[in-house]
């Protein structure tokens, strides 16, 4: 069977930069990723519900709305964890009209913390979206705890359907919600794809853990087109950060009829010593690795997996090797083994003869 080229998905836009879910973010991942790239919005609900992009529960992770409200965090249960903060859900969206989005990774770069990027509504993002890019993904997560604030994310998806706004894709870690889409929207428009969590934590609606789910991808077909899985399902790596062999998940998967997208690939994360530090090879390895390859990558850095699919993918079969190049390796692959071992030295000839 001949499948599309896998799609490239930002998470927030270009969030690895700019602010998650900001302007800035949304059309830095326009312009850098391949055409068709797909923008990930994370739906919370205003007071109003009022559908917002932004990537948590709690606005006070990554805007300023402390400064603007200070006396105004509240206290939920949250998952049956006690948690305070800023909710979407506590204002209507005239009252976050001046709050603006900050970066919350503390890792990465403040320096556009100060553009005052204001908190967009999906409709603000589905007016960003051209051809040939299919449209939008939206994930929603925590509906259960949003219907006890007497709010309905699929009231408001339903809005959407109903208005005719373009959504390529919708996802959830939560069944019952996942299930309840069907009716809602058309399977030959829009994806809906169950994504999967740590192995050990529970999906509130069957009370299995999402690693028992895993074993049950036939029920998974029954309310879902595809499934979206950390990258350590695919690609184990032990304690010591090094890939051991891969999983059967994306065949498996296949054989079912589901889609299979990734998530967790971050440039700016310590991933496995076996790319190098190389987060291009990183993407390379779950889409050109002569085995298999997922049907779409979940990045803050939608450029990286844009430049492996569009220029990488297949270089090492199809390239004409253009000038001889002296390769000196020091100590081996002692960026990746310890220096002078047999590893390091075997590595270090492998990839010479890929060059």
């Amino acid at each position: 069977m001949i499948r599309s080229p896998p799609v490239v998905i930002a998470r927030g836009g270009f969030s690895g930069i700019f602010p998650d879910s900001s302007l800035g973010a949304y059309n830095l991942a326009l312009e850098t990723s391949v055409p068709n790239v797909i923008l990930w919005c994370d739906v919370q609900l205003t007071k109003d519900e009022v559908g917002i992009c932004f990537p948590h529960l709690k606005l006070d992770n990554a805007t300023d709305i402390s400064f603007l409200y200070p006396a105004s965090a509240k206290n939920y249960s949250l998952n049956g964890i006690p948690t305070k903060g800023w909710f979407s859900f506590d204002y209507n969206l005239t009252e976050l009209a001046d709050v603006s989005l900050l970066q919350g990774v503390y890792s990465r770069t403040s320096s556009f913390d100060g553009n005052h990027f204001r908190i967009l509504t999906v409709e603000d993002v589905v007016k960003l979206v051209k051809p040939p890019s299919p449209g939008l993904w939206l994930n929603v997560q925590n509906e259960a705890f949003i219907q006890q604030q007497n709010l309905s994310t699929k009231r408001f998806l339903s809005s959407l359907s109903t208005r005719g706004v373009s959504v390529s894709y919708i996802s959830s870690p939560d069944v019952g919600f996942l299930s309840s889409m069907k009716s809602v929207f058309n399977p030959r428009t829009t994806g809906l794809v169950f994504r999967f969590l740590r192995e050990n934590e529970i999906e509130p609606t069957t009370n299995q853990t999402y690693g028992s789910l895993l074993k049950n991808l036939a029920y998974i077909r029954t309310f879902a087109s595809g499934i979206l899985v950390p990258k350590g399902y695919i690609w184990p790596v032990n304690s010591y950060l090094y890939l051991q062999p891969y999983t059967s998940i994306v065949s498996d998967a296949h054989k079912e009829g589901l889609q299979v997208f990734v998530s967790d690939l971050v440039n700016d994360v310590p991933f496995s010593y076996n790319f190098s530090y190389d987060p291009l090879a990183e993407c390379l390895a779950f889409i050109d690795n002569g085995k298999f390859s997922v049907d779409g990558v979940l990045s803050d850095f939608p450029i990286t997996p844009s430049a492996a699919i569009n220029c990488f993918s297949g270089l090492e079969r199809n390239a004409r090797k253009q000038v001889d190049t002296l390769i000196i390796s020091k100590y081996g692959a002692s960026g990746d083994y310890p220096a002078c071992t047999d590893l390091s030295y075997k590595k270090a000839i492998r990839w010479s003869r890929c060059s």
